[in-house]
């Protein structure tokens, strides 16, 4: 068969995606893309996941993608299959997760002609990506450059900041014929991207005076990436003796008498967070969920040092003063060190403040959450339930702030969330994503996000995912009635505009995309026992919960209440006497 020089440049890309450690492709079906969907499925190092929609793929390679640190490069035809791709690629930038967008188009001919599936897709996705290329037809003479162009996507995806890279490869036709020899390989793209940052250890002496005064250190989404990450923020804890204020998605909320997971619950308690109002604020990684704790810090006056290992400093009340793009490791271990040797610290009294507000308040949640159940006994028992080594990922809206707010620790389960833009776009295929690299999944989601992403479940009974989908389904958008739309505007009106009720069975949605599903009642001990029984034996199965949003906001009322009765009855004692 004649060489096509089409299909030799895919398979010489596909080749060097796998040697540079790709192992998962999302494949969009569609013509224009032909030479490199066939040669991403013919390459045995590659495995390969094919989606009808577009926007959900790519949410599919997102999740991969979180899971493994690799991206998953997701593969369209051009015209608006790429433009699909734009929602992924937004959270990935804003999320730093490595993703690789591969659209084909068409060749220079056939623009500005009106030809059939043919938009500009230059630049498709703006100032989103870390890189983009778009090289044009292949031809023998650019033969050399090939592996380079593969080498240095992925490369890119995988940076200083980790992100989204666009390739944009047009296509003449035939889109089919024989693969002909591959470029050699070449030493130079087998060199890995060495990141190169941080901050000169003596640079560490400005902040030496800011670390002896009474303060947090607040841990949000990327905060710890490995063991290390989280020994030298503990260790760092302990030397200033600061407490740390951990969100689920950070990696740090784990057993330990620093960590204080009750922070947005006790901090509704006026007394309480003027009494343990800080002078200096350590903050690693994204923001936490919890508005009440943000707006905290904002009004606190403290000095506010960010630490973000690809240099992202989210600041929206414009309160930092220091900002340190360096590893999380190294930078606190460090300043551990320095500290070590010098007099001045904390008070005794201030972490030992923290720690009585902690144990009052987990009583009072954990206590109030037997009785009250509902959706925040949801995923409580669902993160309770999971196996060792499984993921939870949750969804934005309610399910995340549940979890911030209100349930301890969980050691050996990953929790995941797109947190990037915060939306709820493709969670349910983020989600699938996750499962699909290989370890067993749980999603906890509304029943608003669930319908906006219900094409993830195309051909999900069929991919051999071990998930489980959970959805709370209160019958519209639960969240706004936390919301001053929910009291000021007349019931009808708010309805229209904001719980939009969809009326839908989702037992029965989800039954037609081939899921099995059942609906359940409650939380607990039953809804834990059913959630163990399936998260780890494999398979995909969705549970629907039914929950009321009148009765969920009083709930969660109740809650706060509860734990604000606990801390207002803290008797004076050694270290907690300053909160009353």
């Amino acid at each position: 068969m004649t060489e096509n020089i089409a299909v030799t440049f895919a398979a010489t890309l596909a080749d060097e995606f796998a040697r540079h450690g790709v192992t998962d492709v999302v494949v969009c079906p569609g013509s224009r893309s032909t030479p490199v969907a066939l040669a991403v499925a013919e390459h045995a190092g590659l495995r390969v996941h094919v989606h009808h929609d577009e926007r959900s793929a790519a949410f599919m390679a997102l999740g991969l993608a979180m899971a493994t640190g690799i991206p998953a490069p997701v593969i369209t035809t051009s015209g608006t299959a790429a433009v699909e791709l734009h929602p992924a690629v937004v959270e990935a930038h804003h999320s730093c997760v490595p993703f690789l967008a591969v659209t084909a188009d068409r060749p220079p001919e056939l623009h500005g002609v009106c030809a059939p599936q043919t938009i500009d897709q230059e630049h498709l996705y703006g100032d989103a990506v870390r890189w983009f290329a778009s090289p044009g037809p292949p031809t023998p003479e650019s033969r050399p450059l090939w592996r380079h162009l593969a080498a240095d996507a992925v490369a890119s995806t995988k940076g200083i900041r980790p992100g989204p890279v666009h390739l944009n490869l047009a296509f003449r036709e035939p889109l089919l014929g024989g693969c002909g020899e591959l470029p050699p390989h070449s030493a130079e793209t087998d060199r890995p991207p060495t990141p190169v940052w941080g901050v000169p250890d003596e640079a560490f002496g400005d902040l030496l005076p800011l670390l002896a005064q009474n303060g947090v250190i607040v841990c949000g989404v990327r905060a710890v990436e490995s063991v290390e990450d989280l020994d030298a923020i503990l260790s760092l804890a302990e030397v200033l003796g600061w407490p740390v204020l951990p969100d689920h998605l950070s990696g740090a909320r784990v057993v330990h008498p620093s960590l204080v997971t009750t922070f947005d619950p006790a901090l509704r308690v006026a007394e309480v967070a003027e009494a343990l109002c800080p002078s200096t604020v350590l903050r690693i990684g994204g923001l936490l969920a919890s508005r009440i704790a943000n707006e905290w810090l904002a009004a606190s006056g403290a000095v506010q040092i960010g630490l973000d290992r690809h240099g992202v400093w989210p600041d929206p009340d414009h309160v930092l003063a220091h900002r340190l793009r360096a590893p999380i490791a190294h930078t606190c271990t460090t300043l551990g060190q320095l500290m070590e040797g010098r007099d001045v610290r904390a008070d005794a009294s201030w972490l030992a403040g923290w720690s009585e507000v902690e144990r009052a308040s987990r009583s009072a949640i954990d206590a109030e959450v037997v009785v009250q159940g509902g959706e925040i006994g949801v995923v409580t028992s669902v993160l309770a339930a999971l196996p060792e080594g499984a993921a939870l990922v949750v969804s934005s809206s309610m399910p995340i702030r549940d979890l911030e707010w209100y349930v301890p620790a969980r050691i050996g389960v990953r929790v995941l969330s797109n947190r990037g833009a915060n939306g709820i776009d493709g969670v349910v295929s983020t989600a699938v994503g996750v499962a699909l690299s290989g370890c067993p999944t749980a999603l906890v989601i509304g029943d608003v996000a669930f319908l906006h992403d219900i094409n993830g479940l195309l051909g999900l009974a069929a991919r051999g995912a071990d998930l489980l989908i959970v959805v709370v389904d209160n019958d519209g958008g639960g969240i706004f009635s936390f919301l001053p739309q929910a009291d000021q505007l007349e019931p009808a009106r708010f309805e229209q505009l904001f719980g939009t009720p969809h009326g839908l069975d989702l037992v029965a949605v989800a039954a037609a995309h081939g899921v099995p599903a059942m609906r359940c009642a409650g939380s607990g001990d039953d809804l834990m026992a059913m959630v163990a029984d399936r998260v780890g034996s494999g398979g995909v199965s969705v549970m629907v919960i039914g929950s009321d949003r009148s009765e969920n906001r009083a709930a969660h009322a109740a809650v706060n209440e509860s734990v604000a009765s606990a801390l207002r009855s803290i008797p004076p004692a050694a270290g907690a006497g300053h909160l009353t």
